[in-house]
């Protein structure tokens, strides 16, 4: 046994660092409807292996790919899009039928500040699939496309099917089907026995059970600074979905001006008020996607008032100057301070050098100990001592690694 007590020094030591209870989590990722996807699980002997779980999410992504993509020629609703004869009504799969109730319903509620059929403007400004348009459209051009633009003119009818009273109207249902392959994925891991999971899809995501420690899943609410990857806050969805939308990311810049890929439908333009990000939480993911995107084009006035109407839980950042202004409304949340953020990053960063410098002197201490006894071939004299410099050294890092996580 004495044989072999570094090693198991060494395993106790691990085991205390690293919890056991990562070692049960699974992590999944890859990439769909332009964007990346992450998936982690927290499993057991029970549930399907890796590659099934793998190929079940792959598979639930793909589907809502080829039926909602407008960057696809052949998708469902690309093909709705092509079909010429706007007023005969077109046969609908179940899935698709599902999106547009849910989109409509918030067209309805929101007097068309949403509206999937913005895709004209969209492709207008350049934020969409099509390229030979102008940099920046002329007034004729926005009054033009704005024709084409009216989610009033789109009828749900049985079969289930849709018709356009009007046509030439474009679909797109990018604020809202991301967040439906969410919502598809964490049914495909229920499927399979899953109950504690986290779903991301384009920075979209749904948790459902706890993480792997046992705790609830904590998502991050990103700070709405252009070229700044920061946290501001953090949020437990609790078995429910968050969603976020912001114009800091996708943009483009006109000399000092800044152009937001957000289009308010009721001025074919891009959005040009302080309300930067809106994060909705709701219990699928389709829902507080469509939403977050509703609030941020309503602004910080009318977004809270119809947030608080439509009892729809919400956190708005508003910048004013330098500064972001938070405003919540039935929604629960933890900010994260900038300046004592930055500064608690660089005391964590530093005692994870000190805990990875321990780690190497200590494992240095039993290699050198384990090559005196194979060279010298003798038994260590000092074996008391040694053992309990190596007790004390792995009392102090596990003090470190205590104090580390009290900090965070």
């Amino acid at each position: 046994m004495k044989k072999f007590f570094p090693l198991f020094v060494l395993f106790l030591f691990l085991q205390q660092t690293f919890h056991v209870a990562q070692a049960a989590t699974r992590t999944f990722h890859g990439e769909t409807m332009g964007t990346t996807w992450n998936v982690s699980i927290v499993t057991d002997a029970e549930l399907p292996d890796s590659p099934t779980v793998q190929k079940a999410i792959e598979e639930a992504l793909r589907q809502v790919d080829y039926r909602m993509s407008t960057w696809k020629d052949f998708s469902e609703l690309s093909r709705i899009n092509q079909t010429e004869d706007g007023t005969e009504p077109i046969p609908l799969s179940p899935e698709l039928d599902f999106v547009l109730k849910t989109a409509l319903d918030v067209s309805a509620k929101t007097d068309g500040a949403y509206d999937i059929t913005v895709g004209p403007l969209v492709n207008l400004w350049k934020f969409g699939p099509e390229e030979n348009v102008p940099e920046i459209p002329s007034d004729a051009a926005i009054a033009k496309a704005r024709e084409n633009v009216g989610w009033q003119n789109l009828q749900r009818v049985d079969g289930p099917a849709l018709k356009r009273t009007q046509p030439g109207l474009y679909l797109d249902l990018s604020s809202i089907a991301k967040g439906y392959g969410v919502d598809v994925t964490a049914k495909a891991l229920h499927d399979l026995g899953i109950t504690n999971y986290m779903v991301e899809v384009g920075g979209e995501t749904r948790t459902c059970g706890k993480n792997g420690q046992g705790k609830p899943w904590v998502i991050g609410i990103e700070a709405p600074i252009p070229g700044v990857q920061q946290l501001f806050g953090t949020v437990e969805p609790q078995d429910g979905a968050l969603a976020t939308s912001g114009d800091y990311r996708n943009f483009r810049m006109e000399g000092d001006k800044r152009r937001s890929h957000i289009i308010d439908p009721r001025t074919g333009r891009p959005t040009e008020h302080s309300l930067v990000s809106v994060s909705v939480r709701a219990s699928d993911c389709m829902t507080a996607d469509a939403w977050a995107t509703a609030l941020l084009v309503l602004g910080p006035v009318e977004g809270v008032q119809t947030a608080k109407r439509e009892k729809i839980s919400a956190l708005f950042l508003t910048r004013e100057g330098e500064t972001l202004v938070p405003t919540a409304v039935d929604f629960t949340w933890r900010r994260i301070p900038t300046e004592k953020g930055a500064e608690g990053s660089s005391r964590v960063a530093s005692r994870l050098t000190e805990i990875f410098i321990g780690v190497v002197l200590f494992l240095f201490f039993f290699f050198a100990i384990g090559m005196s006894q194979l060279l010298g071939r003798r038994k260590m004299r000092c074996s008391c001592g040694a053992a309990r410099a190596m007790e004390q050294e792995r009392a102090q890092i596990i003090r470190r690694i205590k104090n580390l996580d009290e900090e965070r």
